[in-house]
Protein backbone atom coordinates (compact mmCIF):
# COMPACT_ATOMS: atom_id res chain seq x y z
CA UNK A 1 0.00 0.00 0.00
CA UNK A 2 1.33 3.33 -1.02
CA UNK A 3 1.88 5.82 1.35
CA UNK A 4 0.88 9.58 1.10
CA UNK A 5 2.47 12.95 2.24
CA UNK A 6 -0.51 13.23 4.67
CA UNK A 7 0.58 10.10 6.77
CA UNK A 8 3.88 11.44 7.12
CA UNK A 9 3.87 15.23 6.64
CA UNK A 10 7.24 16.01 7.80
CA UNK A 11 8.40 13.08 5.08
CA UNK A 12 11.32 14.87 2.59
CA UNK A 13 10.91 13.30 -0.60
CA UNK A 14 14.20 11.46 -1.65
CA UNK A 15 13.04 8.75 -4.45
CA UNK A 16 10.79 7.74 -6.69
CA UNK A 17 9.05 4.64 -6.51
CA UNK A 18 10.51 1.35 -8.32
CA UNK A 19 8.08 1.57 -11.00
CA UNK A 20 9.05 5.21 -11.89
CA UNK A 21 11.18 5.49 -15.14
CA UNK A 22 13.28 8.34 -13.61
CA UNK A 23 14.60 6.37 -10.25
CA UNK A 24 17.64 9.39 -10.00
CA UNK A 25 15.61 12.30 -10.36
CA UNK A 26 13.11 12.20 -7.07
CA UNK A 27 16.93 13.01 -4.86
CA UNK A 28 17.64 16.19 -7.12
CA UNK A 29 14.13 17.53 -6.76
CA UNK A 30 14.61 17.80 -2.80
CA UNK A 31 18.05 19.01 -3.64
CA UNK A 32 17.21 21.99 -5.81
CA UNK A 33 14.27 23.07 -3.47
CA UNK A 34 16.95 22.86 -0.47
CA UNK A 35 19.38 24.88 -2.65
CA UNK A 36 16.38 27.35 -3.59
CA UNK A 37 15.71 28.37 0.32
CA UNK A 38 19.06 28.37 0.61
CA UNK A 39 19.81 31.17 -2.09
CA UNK A 40 16.32 32.19 -1.52
CA UNK A 41 17.62 33.69 1.86
CA UNK A 42 20.64 34.61 1.42
CA UNK A 43 19.05 36.83 -1.36
CA UNK A 44 16.50 38.27 0.77
CA UNK A 45 18.56 38.50 4.14
CA UNK A 46 21.87 39.73 2.62
CA UNK A 47 21.58 41.44 -0.64
CA UNK A 48 24.45 43.30 0.09
CA UNK A 49 26.70 40.48 -0.08
CA UNK A 50 24.72 39.35 -2.99
CA UNK A 51 25.31 42.98 -5.02
CA UNK A 52 29.24 41.82 -4.10
CA UNK A 53 29.28 38.39 -5.84
CA UNK A 54 26.82 39.48 -8.72
CA UNK A 55 27.67 43.23 -9.37
CA UNK A 56 23.45 44.03 -9.64
CA UNK A 57 23.13 46.95 -6.77
CA UNK A 58 19.42 47.07 -7.33
CA UNK A 59 19.00 45.71 -3.09
CA UNK A 60 14.75 45.36 -3.98
CA UNK A 61 15.27 43.42 -7.15
CA UNK A 62 17.66 41.29 -5.17
CA UNK A 63 15.45 40.75 -1.53
CA UNK A 64 12.31 39.86 -4.61
CA UNK A 65 14.40 37.37 -6.31
CA UNK A 66 14.76 35.67 -2.72
CA UNK A 67 11.42 35.49 -1.86
CA UNK A 68 10.86 34.02 -5.64
CA UNK A 69 13.39 31.29 -4.25
CA UNK A 70 11.85 30.33 -1.45
CA UNK A 71 8.79 30.37 -2.82
CA UNK A 72 9.68 27.63 -5.28
CA UNK A 73 11.75 25.93 -2.82
CA UNK A 74 8.78 25.63 -0.41
CA UNK A 75 6.74 24.59 -3.56
CA UNK A 76 9.16 21.70 -4.34
CA UNK A 77 9.31 20.77 -1.11
CA UNK A 78 5.95 20.62 -0.15
CA UNK A 79 4.39 18.82 -2.94
CA UNK A 80 4.30 14.94 -4.58
CA UNK A 81 4.25 16.49 -7.98
CA UNK A 82 6.71 19.12 -7.92
CA UNK A 83 6.82 20.26 -11.85
CA UNK A 84 5.59 23.71 -11.59
CA UNK A 85 7.78 24.29 -8.76
CA UNK A 86 10.44 23.05 -10.97
CA UNK A 87 9.69 25.22 -13.86
CA UNK A 88 9.18 28.11 -11.91
CA UNK A 89 13.37 27.62 -10.84
CA UNK A 90 13.55 27.73 -14.71
CA UNK A 91 11.99 30.78 -15.67
CA UNK A 92 13.88 32.17 -12.65
CA UNK A 93 17.07 31.27 -14.25
CA UNK A 94 16.37 33.26 -17.76
CA UNK A 95 15.30 35.77 -15.47
CA UNK A 96 18.44 35.74 -13.95
CA UNK A 97 20.21 35.53 -16.52
CA UNK A 98 18.96 38.31 -18.46
CA UNK A 99 19.91 40.86 -14.68
CA UNK A 100 23.27 39.51 -15.43
CA UNK A 101 23.32 40.14 -18.62
CA UNK A 102 22.14 44.18 -18.09
CA UNK A 103 24.33 44.19 -15.07
CA UNK A 104 27.44 43.20 -18.01
CA UNK A 105 25.62 45.95 -20.56
CA UNK A 106 25.48 48.48 -18.14
CA UNK A 107 28.09 48.01 -15.34
CA UNK A 108 31.42 49.00 -14.24
CA UNK A 109 34.43 46.82 -15.52
CA UNK A 110 34.07 45.13 -11.32
CA UNK A 111 30.43 44.69 -11.97
CA UNK A 112 30.05 43.36 -15.26
CA UNK A 113 33.66 40.34 -14.23
CA UNK A 114 31.41 40.34 -11.21
CA UNK A 115 28.11 39.20 -13.09
CA UNK A 116 30.21 36.58 -15.70
CA UNK A 117 31.23 35.05 -12.72
CA UNK A 118 27.95 34.86 -11.32
CA UNK A 119 26.77 33.52 -14.78
CA UNK A 120 29.51 30.99 -14.80
CA UNK A 121 28.05 29.94 -11.03
CA UNK A 122 24.11 29.88 -12.40
CA UNK A 123 24.79 27.88 -15.47
CA UNK A 124 25.13 24.38 -13.84
CA UNK A 125 22.19 24.50 -12.11
CA UNK A 126 20.40 26.18 -14.63
CA UNK A 127 20.96 22.72 -16.56
CA UNK A 128 20.10 20.67 -13.63
CA UNK A 129 16.65 22.58 -13.06
CA UNK A 130 15.81 22.28 -16.54
CA UNK A 131 16.80 18.24 -16.43
CA UNK A 132 14.94 17.96 -13.74
CA UNK A 133 11.98 19.76 -14.52
CA UNK A 134 11.90 17.51 -17.68
CA UNK A 135 12.41 14.22 -16.14
CA UNK A 136 9.52 15.31 -13.86
CA UNK A 137 7.42 16.52 -16.89
CA UNK A 138 8.15 13.02 -18.56
CA UNK A 139 6.93 11.21 -16.02
CA UNK A 140 2.98 11.92 -15.59
CA UNK A 141 2.21 8.72 -14.17
CA UNK A 142 4.06 9.85 -10.58
CA UNK A 143 2.02 10.73 -8.42
CA UNK A 144 4.79 11.28 -5.51
CA UNK A 145 3.64 8.32 -2.80
CA UNK A 146 6.64 6.96 -2.44
CA UNK A 147 8.16 6.84 0.90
Amino acid sequence: MATTALEHPNHVKTHLPPEAHNPGFQPLATFLGLFSLGLGFAELLKPSAMQRATGVHNHSLLRGYGLREIISGIGILSTNRPVLWLWSRVVGDVIDMATLATTYANGTQLDRERAVQAAIAVTPVAILDVVCAAAHTSNPDFDGTAV
